[in-house]
């Protein structure tokens, strides 16, 4: 197996500096929230090039007291552990414990390897559904890394994602158990005559469990809706030469709006997927924008493309020409969007993110009424679900005999009126009563 490849960025399609040159409104608006000092290092890190105006800050943070558990645990959450490592080491690895740096050598000599060995399988496994007549592109992993990144140890990935054709799924699955792999998707979520009409992947794990495939025939759900062309996608392929074998994958304007959808789709909840979008504007500088435009305004996905782009620019330092701007048409709710993602990227909030947080977001991210209407209905099924089938909780309320199962669907609404409804009168007779004396609830100081 070959080193990583590396692959050196034109000048011209470098980002400016997230530190100095963003707007004056970008920096405001990012200073209410990222104050702390490792958040600070973290952004200036995140990236394959420091120039020399970000390395300075990343050496003005470092006099500072850094809480470096924090950091790496952040770090190894957003999945950027070997930008970081490589970003300290060139800039300035004297002012980083050597604990740290070793921590952080280690992690991303791991992730390295394994890169490797998943890039020789993903090869193997091209070349053998190649021999069955099976086209395939493979996505994101590796592919991804060496076409955004230009090297495969800089991007923390553990899945090989690799769309086919609908009639081509049963063939490849049957492919891929032969070669060993175990089909871990759970249990009745799909039925093979339903492979191409609802659903959108399947998951295999290798013998060893040290390679998981997603086998994709769909981008994404249809709740958040990606009607991207299939057939264009194989008409107009990118191809790369990975560890001496030429592969093809998604054009860069197709992985572009696909990366943004993505991380729309997730809430933008790692970092490294911005780092996808701030990646691959930088090594693809001859992005076709018209053809960009036009593809998103029929996808409905002008949004969730403008959000990728305003992340990249605000968090990374991503600069694109106004024109650009003006092709992908941003609108004022995706500023606001964006500050709010931005916001709540390190606060650590899952506990908080519930369905109602989700059906709000993805909402706002989605500029086609019939999308939205879509979604409505997606999370509509998803609340009459929660309410109404039972749970291991309702078969803990009460054992019923094996004949009986139908009598839980009539005990799970009690439950659900004990546990939460009382619970919620009684905040609401509390603030009622505030409400009546005038009394306001106390704010934090």
């Amino acid at each position: 197996m070959s080193t990583p490849l590396k692959v050196e960025q034109p000048e011209s399609t470098r980002a400016g500096d997230m530190f100095g040159s963003q707007s004056s409104a970008t920096k405001s608006a990012a200073s209410q929230w990222n104050a702390r000092p490792e958040v600070q290092l973290l952004l200036g890190c995140a990236r394959t090039t420091v120039d020399k105006s970000t390395a300075e800050r990343i050496r003005t943070l470092l006099s500072e007291s850094i809480d470096w558990q924090y950091t790496i645990e952040q770090a190894s959450q957003h999945r950027i552990i070997p930008l970081l490592w490589q970003s300290l080491n060139e800039t300035c690895p004297k002012r980083v414990p050597a604990e740290v740096l070793k921590r952080l050598r280690q992690h991303s000599s791991s992730s390295a390897h394994y890169n490797l060995y998943r890039t020789g399988e993903l090869i193997k496994l091209l070349r053998l559904f190649d021999l069955n007549g099976i086209a395939a592109l493979p996505f994101k992993g590796p592919v991804l890394a060496l076409a955004a990144y230009g090297n495969l140890g800089l991007r923390d990935y553990g899945d090989l994602d690799i769309l086919v054709r609908p009639r081509d799924v049963l063939k490849t699955k049957r492919i891929l158990i032969g070669c060993g792999y175990r089909l871990v998707t759970q249990p009745g979520r799909h039925k093979e005559p339903r492979f191409s009409q609802r659903n959108k992947d399947l998951i295999f794990d290798s013998r060893d469990g040290r390679v998981r495939v997603e086998l994709h025939w769909r981008l994404t759900g249809r709740h958040f809706d990606f009607p991207l062309d299939l057939n264009s996608l194989w008409a107009r392929p990118e191809t790369i030469s990975l560890a001496g074998s030429v592969v093809r994958t998604l054009a860069p304007e197709d992985l572009l709006l696909y990366l943004c959808m993505h991380g729309s789709r997730h809430g933008w909840e790692r970092l490294l997927w911005i780092c996808d979008v701030a990646e691959l504007l930088r090594t693809h500088s001859r992005m076709d924008w018209e053809l960009l435009a036009r593809k998103a305004q029929r996808l409905g996905s002008r949004r969730t493309l403008a959000l990728g782009l305003i992340l990249a620019r605000d968090l990374l330092g991503m600069e694109l020409p106004k024109d650009v701007w003006r092709k992908v048409q941003v609108e004022p709710d995706a500023e606001s969007l964006a500050l709010h993602l931005q916001k709540s990227l390190f606060q650590n909030e899952e506990g908080d993110r519930g369905i109602s947080y989700w059906h709000d977001i993805h909402l706002r991210m989605r500029e086609r009424s019939s999308d939205r209407l879509r979604l409505r209905w997606h999370y509509l099924r998803r609340y009459l679900r929660l309410a109404l089938v039972p749970n291991e909780r309702d078969h803990a309320m009460l054992e019923l005999p094996p004949a009986l199962p139908f009598l839980y669907y009539l005990l799970r609404p009690f439950r659900l009126i004990r546990t939460f409804g009382i619970q919620e009168l009684k905040k609401r007779t509390v603030r009622g009563r505030q409400e009546d004396n005038h009394v306001l609830p106390s704010r934090p100081r």
